[in-house]
């Protein structure tokens, strides 16, 4: 187990095989009980965790299947989009043969890595608009803003 102090951060946590445990005040000792287990280590497996981890007096822990890619190139390396695919750290689902393509089965790519699918996104960035954002710097929620 890793038991850290403050909110859980994905650059905090150290590559452990198949379970990662947050806990936002030091344990004077390892524990088998937490006040949340969340299971999957993917983007919103670790956003919850880091939410539940702001109170200071509850533990968090975060089982993930599979283990750190921060080192690895196939998922840090801009120009290697893809490379992580058919890898160990794809899950590669295969569907069902699909009537309307010819019967082929399509592989369904999925992360099998602490961040989850968001590790195979090429470090693709959508940039918001200029006019989205008002004139102090919050989000607007209106379609319609100019």
């Amino acid at each position: 187990m890793v038991q850290t102090t403050g909110p859980v951060a994905l650059s905090m946590l150290p590559l452990l095989a198949s379970l990662v445990a947050a806990a936002p005040t030091a344990m004077p000792h390892q524990t088998t009980r937490y006040d949340y287990i969340i299971v999957g280590g993917g983007t919103s497996g670790l956003v919850v965790a880091n939410r539940l981890s702001e109170d200071p007096t509850v533990s968090v822990a975060i089982i993930e299947a599979g283990a750190s890619v921060f080192d690895n190139e196939n998922v840090t390396s801009v120009s290697a989009y893809g490379k992580a695919f058919g890898t160990q750290i794809d899950w590669a689902y295969e569907s069902a043969p699909q009537k309307h393509a010819l019967n082929e089965t399509q592989t369904l790519r999925a992360g099998k890595a602490l961040g989850g699918t968001s590790t195979f996104n090429g470090m693709y960035v959508c940039l918001r608009r200029r006019h989205s954002i008002s004139d102090n710097g919050d989000h607007r929620n209106d379609l319609h803003a100019r």
